[in-house]
């Protein structure tokens, strides 16, 4: 954890800053996780920031902030930055719904229902970030239609992984990779509908990001992600294994799933070895392992 905050201090304070986005994903773990000395430091950063490209992806943190904090620097920083959007920014959308959700304001309200009506049927690359503008239009209006929606454009994302996901592509940059926004949909997903399979795609997706994270430096978004999706919600797994002696897979299995995680490895009468997710007191075997 010491590492963790390490490397997130530094990430903001770095010239090497790779984007706003960043920004998204340490105001989350800072607010659930309770930080309160990185909430602050995200907060001066965010009041002092200059020299960034002015993005959606900066409206964004700014109403993320805004959300957890009430501070009312960012307020006028909304107003000023919208308009200056890119209109091919694919963080458009869900930065207008997130800043229409926070504020109240109408006028970001109808922008992100002009740009929904664009988004009818976008492409594979721009799909999760379309769908998260929806899931904040859901939030906005408690339409069950934009949650629909979105959950559509989830089930065409996992349907067409293989050629969405791509780990060349895994610098974020300027803007979260469709990786990284893939990554944050499911567990927005999760986390508002409480379905299992948004959950297992999320742990999914989540894992194939934490194995490709450490190839990265600290100052990259993607890496970042991977991280801060493991602190939002605590993984035990559970190895059930024929014999005495542990296998050299379950030994390897916490390389594999994540650094972050849990193992228990117990003993079992099986003929193969077995990996179960805990969660609740109830356990739900992962395949594919």
């Amino acid at each position: 954890m010491a590492d963790l905050l390490k490397n997130a201090s530094e990430l903001i304070q770095s010239e090497g800053f790779t984007g706003a986005h960043s920004l998204i994903f340490l105001i989350r773990y800072a607010f659930l996780a309770e930080k309160k000395s990185l909430m602050k430091l995200i907060g001066n950063t965010l009041e002092g920031l200059s020299g960034l490209e002015e993005s959606a992806s900066l409206v964004y943190a700014y109403a993320e902030y805004y959300k957890a904090e009430k501070a009312e620097f960012c307020l006028p920083a909304l107003s000023f930055l919208i308009p200056r959007c890119r209109d091919d920014d694919p963080m458009l959308l869900p930065a207008l719904a997130k800043a229409a959700n926070v504020t109240g304001d109408e006028r970001f309200l109808q922008l992100a229902l002009i740009r929904a009506d664009e988004c009818d049927e976008p492409a594979l690359k721009d799909a999760p970030f379309v769908a998260l503008g929806f899931l904040e239009l859901y939030r906005l209006t408690g339409d069950g239609a934009w949650l629909d929606r979105a959950a559509g454009l989830g089930e065409h994302i996992k349907e067409n992984f293989r050629e969405l996901f791509d780990p060349s592509a895994a610098y974020d940059m300027q803007q979260p990779s469709p990786n990284s926004a893939t990554a944050l949909l499911y567990d927005e997903l999760s986390r508002l509908t409480r379905d299992q399979q948004w959950h297992t795609a999320r742990e999914v997706q989540n894992r194939l990001i934490a194995m490709l994270a450490d190839r990265y430096p600290t100052r990259v978004a993607f890496g970042l992600n991977a991280l801060l999706a493991d602190e939002f919600e605590a993984k035990t797994v559970v190895c059930m294994f024929p014999g005495d002696e542990i296998p050299p897979e379950v030994r390897s299995l916490q390389a594999y799933y994540s650094p972050l995680t849990e193992f228990i490895a117990v003993p079992a009468e099986t003929d193969r070895t077995r990996y179960y997710l805990l969660k609740d007191g109830e356990m739900e075997e992962l395949k594919g392992i």
